[in-house]
This record gives structure tokens, C-alpha cells and sequence, in this order.
């Protein structure tokens, strides 16, 4: 009867100091981001995107490829980012989040918050304010993770998104436009 007693106490006192990993299933929280795909769609090229996603190790995406400017990328242009998310019967659904900003150069580098300086270090542009002057840049290889360091909201619904981001003319000619698939991830899911 008293080592029952004492076998209880002990037991007691270990499941009291052991750490529990809690992990709610909520809709959403806290993220990570993981890059599924990023190519370039429908412009006139004044801004061309060639850019492309590699899978340098299991945990590191990285984007290759080059940027092009025919002109500067400057706050003549407008800005437009449209999220459409993954449908639970599939399929697209635009208008997740919208963000239209006029002064295109500036909305950009203040969305990209810390890694708008890291890729521009990337591809070898040495002054990190605006404007980009023309010409092309090479991505040898921008890993996908400093993108986290950003000024888009720190909560997010979890899910599978798509991102268009166009730069267009104040008449709303689109001269560059590229797209990027992701994930929004909890910190401790793994993707599928």
C-alpha cells in the first residue's frame, strides 16, 4: 500500500514538470511561409520576371533567375498584390487579400519590410531606396525564408495561397506582373 502510494506521488511529480507540446489546430495564428512555385504572367515586359524556385535542401527553397527593367522601377507605377486562396472544392478563389497602392516602388520596399535590403544585396544593387534603375539583375540564389522578414500581418489564415502582383501604369496598363503559389504553414507543420 505505501509503494502504491509513493509509485502515485511519484508519477504526480513527473507529469507536473514535463514541458507539453501544445499545438492547437486553429485556423489561424502565428506562421510560416513555404514557396511552392513563383513564374512571371501576362504584361507588356517592361518589368520582366524570369525568375524560378529550387529546392537547394529539404528545408531551403531558393529563387533563381533575373529580373529585368526597361525602365525605372519607380513611384510613377502603381502597385497591385492580389491573394486569391485555395478553394476547400478546389480551384481559385481571387480577393483574399487585396493591396493596390499608388507610388509602386515605395509600396514595394515597404511590404518587403528587412528582406527588400536582402534582395537587393542579392541581386547586387547596392543602393536600397528608390528607384531601381534599369537594367538586368541576376538572382544566383535568394533563399526563399528571408522573405518571413516582411511587414504583411503577423497572423494569417492558414492555407494554400496564390499571389499576383502586378505593376502597372497609371492608366492600368500592366507593365510586369509575377505570380507566387505558397503555403501558410503553422511553425511546426511540415508541408505535404
Amino acid at each position: 500500500m505505501v509503494t502504491m502510494k509513493v509509485f502515485v506521488l511519484i508519477k504526480f511529480f513527473s507529469l507536473s514538470n514535463s514541458i507539453t507540446n501544445f499545438m492547437p489546430n486553429l485556423p489561424v495564428g502565428e506562421y510560416r511561409i513555404v514557396f511552392e512555385k513563383v513564374y512571371s504572367c501576362n504584361s507588356t515586359n517592361l518589368f520582366q520576371f524570369n525568375i524560378y524556385t529550387n529546392k537547394k535542401a529539404s528545408n531551403i527553397t531558393e529563387m533563381k533567375g533575373n529580373l529585368t527593367a526597361l525602365s525605372p522601377f519607380d513611384d510613377t507605377y502603381r502597385f497591385d498584390f492580389n491573394m486569391a486562396s485555395w478553394s476547400s472544392i478546389g480551384g481559385w478563389k481571387p480577393n483574399a487579400m487585396v493591396y493596390i497602392k499608388n507610388n509602386a516602388c515605395s509600396s514595394f520596399k515597404h511590404l518587403l519590410g528587412n528582406s527588400w535590403s536582402l534582395l537587393l544585396n542579392t541581386l547586387k544593387i547596392h543602393k536600397i531606396s528608390c528607384p531601381i534603375l534599369p537594367g538586368t539583375y541576376t538572382i544566383t540564389g535568394f533563399d526563399m525564408q528571408k522573405f518571413e522578414d516582411n511587414n504583411f500581418p503577423k497572423v494569417f489564415f492558414y492555407g494554400k495561397y496564390k499571389i499576383t502582383t502586378k505593376i502597372k501604369t497609371i492608366n492600368e496598363k500592366v507593365v510586369g506582373c509575377a505570380i507566387a503559389e505558397l503555403s501558410v504553414l503553422r511553425p511546426w507543420e511540415k508541408p505535404i
